[in-house]
């Protein structure tokens, strides 16, 4: 994914342009930055290329509306990605023109007269740059979870990520959507003096490889980890994050990634938090691997669907009161806390339970099998 004409917008240099037209194509890419001030593009023509982003004051078509319309068509027809003009001459364009941007997507932007071309050059092509280096980065943390066993290449990966790295290790990922890595540098900015940790956009968030010379004790690691969650919150406070448990051995930093990344990914899904440390995940850790064997499914069926029937056929709470009772870890009273309920309830519920699934001879084996069968509902 490449740079878009919605990411230069948010740039600094460009925050006080206006959008005048093509706002449906705000996600065309930019792979290019030059100046147009030729009088005739036809000339122009054979340099254009797919992704160029123009900047210009139309100062040869000030006073020539066709050749106006002429010059905008062969940027469209060539794949331009979109036009910043400088209101020195145009405080707007024709409605006609504005009209055919809006049909083609093709986004159109005014700038000030008093903002220099180099500036708007200066900032989109660092941006490209960025981005491109970002693209490299993620390569190589793929790298590393592909790596498997092989410690010398995994250890090789790492140094070319930061040759800093000390050996005692660990990974907080921050996930959410596209726009959560744009905020990646000013997290960056933040821990620019820790030398040994790397923050890195990472697929859809932000991955921080964390490393210590020495092995921290804990109420050291917890302060550490709480600094970086407020400095993350301070600028994605309703992004989940995942941590992964501290490793001896560089060689370890694959499954750092992963265990965050899973920490991150299942934490609010499955247990309602927004930040997940990866031994809290408990079962899930397991689960979470095997979810998509025909087995699971088959288990799953078997003790969550009878409830369900039974639920939709009486209007009763039966599948609600089990998640209940297995979220409260069968603590009968907390149970009916949460439900609003007598515990005598609860109990008349769950006998109900055991009742449908014919485990009513059953105890500790049906506590067992409900927690796996919600645990696994709760996945799917």
């Amino acid at each position: 994914m490449g740079i878009t004409v919605q990411d230069a917008l948010s740039l600094d240099v460009l925050k006080g342009a206006r959008l005048i037209a093509g706002a449906k194509g705000l996600e065309r890419v930019i792979k290019r930055v030059s100046v147009l001030e030729c009088p005739d593009c036809d000339e122009y023509k054979g340099l254009l290329r797919e992704g160029d982003f123009f900047l210009t004051s139309f100062y040869a078509f000030k006073d020539d509306e066709p050749s106006l319309f002429t010059a905008v068509e062969t940027l469209i027809e060539s794949g331009s990605s979109g036009l910043c003009v400088l209101d020195l001459y145009m405080e707007d364009l024709p409605t006609e023109l504005k009209q055919l941007a809006d049909r083609e997507k093709y986004p159109i932007v005014m700038i000030s007269k008093d903002l220099p071309y180099a500036d708007v050059i200066t900032d989109i092509m660092d941006l490209i740059i960025q981005n491109k280096e970002n693209i490299i980065t993620e390569m190589q943390v793929d790298q590393l979870l592909q790596a498997g066993s092989d410690k010398n290449k995994v250890r090789s990966i790492a140094y070319q990520i930061n040759p800093r790295f000390s050996e005692h290790i660990l990974a907080i990922y921050c996930t959410g959507d596209a726009t959560i890595r744009k905020i990646s540098s000013r997290i960056q900015e933040k821990f620019n003096g820790k030398d040994s940790w790397a923050v890195l956009p990472y697929r859809q968030g932000i991955l921080l490889l964390i490393s210590f010379m020495t092995r921290p004790e804990d109420k050291r690691l917890t302060n550490e980890l709480n600094s970086v969650i407020d400095t993350i919150k301070g600028y994605a406070d309703q992004c989940p994050l995942g941590i992964s448990r501290l490793y001896t051995g560089l060689e370890n930093i694959g499954l750092c990634i992963k265990e965050a990344m899973l920490a991150g990914g299942l934490g609010e899904k499955v247990l309602g938090r927004q930040v997940t440390r990866y031994q809290d995940l408990g079962v899930y850790r397991v689960l979470a691997i095997i979810q998509d064997a025909p087995e699971v499914k088959a288990f799953h069926d078997e003790i969550i669907m009878p409830l369900l029937d039974y639920d939709s056929k009486n209007h009763t709470n039966l599948f609600k009161t089990a998640v209940a009772y297995i979220d409260n870890d069968g603590d009968i009273n907390r149970t009916a806390q949460e439900l609003f309920q007598h515990a005598n309830t609860v109990r008349y519920r769950l006998t109900k339970i055991k009742e449908i699934l014919q485990m009513e001879a059953l105890e500790g084996s049906f506590y067992e099998q409900l927690s796996v069968a919600v645990k696994i509902h709760k996945l799917l």
